[in-house]
């Protein structure tokens, strides 16, 4: 028995020694088969590889094209409003110096405008009032002056915080005083007929107003200055007697596409 067990105790050594060698040799064996097996499949994993960069590079490419064109659209947007803000400010300086011109002043300390947005119009009173988008905030102040291009259109009825009424003196119970460019002197009334056509009414009965012959404000009124140009003659109906005539006045803007006035405001009021 005793012998037994020392012939076990020397066989133990050589037995681990065995197993450690085989496990050698096997992971010889198993990391010669790993790296046979990653040269094998190294095209196929380069292959894929590539072909996993190329599309998150693409990705990354579609959303930075993405990008870039978002980034193009609102620099083209901000370059379309910066263009239109210049040209809409050349064009109103521009109207402004004109605008003075017209209206014989000629110092720029004597008279400013301010460019105003209709923003409302009733279907009802196209040719009686209209809203704009200036009130006390914009330095509106009542009884102020509206210009349609060159042609006065009204004046300023009632100011709000944010915005103001305009009375058009196209409305039927509006009139200014008004002479013609050969001095006669009369009335401008408005009325209720289509395209806003307005009546003039001459203090004398001298015959001598004609088709084409231009109007403008008097001067004789609290509100509108001499020279404003009110429109066009553009009928005068005689009737038998040669008392009573039908002067027919149009103002030379598109009354129904009214977008954009001027309020004139006097340098006292800016």
């Amino acid at each position: 028995m005793i012998v037994r067990n020392k012939s076990k105790k020397r066989k133990g050594p050589f037995i681990i020694i065995g197993i450690l060698l085989l496990l050698f040799f096997f992971r010889g064996v198993f990391l010669y088969l790993t790296d046979s097996l990653s040269d094998f499949f190294f095209p196929f994993q380069k292959v894929i590889y590539e072909a996993g960069v190329s599309i998150k590079e693409l990705s990354r490419s579609i959303l930075n094209y993405r990008e870039i064109i978002k980034e193009n659209s609102e620099l083209k947007t901000e370059n379309a409003k910066i263009a239109m803000l210049a040209e809409f400010n050349k064009n109103l300086v521009s109207e402004n110096e004109r605008l003075k011109e017209l209206l014989g002043m000629k110092s720029s300390s004597q008279i400013n405008f301010k460019v105003a947005r209709v923003n409302f119009r009733s279907p009802n009173n196209l040719y009686e009032r209209f809203y704009i988008d200036l009130g006390e905030n914009g330095n509106i102040k009542k009884d102020m002056i509206v210009f349609a291009d060159r042609n006065v259109i009204g004046k300023v009825r009632e100011v709000y915080p944010d915005y103001s009424i305009v009375d058009m003196i196209t409305g039927e119970k509006n009139s200014i005083s008004a002479k013609t460019e050969n001095d006669n002197l009369g009335i401008v009334r408005g009325s209720d007929e289509e395209n806003g056509i307005l009546y003039f009414e001459p203090n004398t009965f001298q015959n001598d107003i004609l088709e084409g012959e231009k109007v403008y404000t008097s001067g004789i009124s609290d509100i509108y200055p001499k020279g404003l140009y009110v429109g066009k003659v553009i009928e005068v109906n005689q009737t038998e007697n040669e008392i009573f005539r039908s002067i027919k006045v149009r103002p030379e803007i598109d009354l129904m596409n009214l977008n954009e006035v001027l309020i004139m405001i006097p340098e006292e009021k800016k």
